[in-house]
């Protein structure tokens, strides 16, 4: 595990240990707010991960089809010339290049939050709850 999700952890279990230790409905009620951030967070992760996927299946279907046409072309007997080009073989066997096969799969956005990792909002959230109640109460 690395330090960050450590310290992390570390945190999230701190600050319900100390709302359990004099549990009132103020530190109760900002616990609650810190679950519904934490699933927040995982379900935007989610949700990045499905869009990834999703599209990772299409290019493996577009792919898919693709060879399937070549096999079919090959089964036909459909040759390339011994002299033509790779140009021309490229062509003659269906010389358009794959979509989406040309470049890289791009990374899912980084999360909101000025470049901020979801493990260092959920630190200064925790960080700031505790403050805010310790003074107030």
């Amino acid at each position: 595990m690395s330090d960050d999700k450590k310290e992390l952890e570390e945190a999230i279990e701190s600050e319900f240990e100390w709302a359990l230790q004099d549990p009132n409905s103020e530190k109760i009620r900002q616990l609650g707010e810190v679950v519904s951030i934490i699933t927040t967070k995982l379900m935007e992760a989610i949700d990045s991960l499905q869009t990834t996927v999703n599209g990772l299946q299409t290019q493996v279907s577009n792919l898919n089809s693709k060879v399937d046409s070549v096999a079919s072309r090959v089964a036909s007997g459909a040759t390339v010339s011994a002299g033509a080009s790779p140009a021309a073989s490229s062509a003659a066997a269906g010389g358009e290049p794959m979509a989406g096969f040309d470049k890289p799969v791009a990374a899912p956005p980084p999360a909101a939050g000025g470049g901020m990792s979801m493990m260092g909002e959920l630190k200064q959230l925790l960080a700031a709850r505790r403050q805010k109640a310790d003074g107030s109460g």
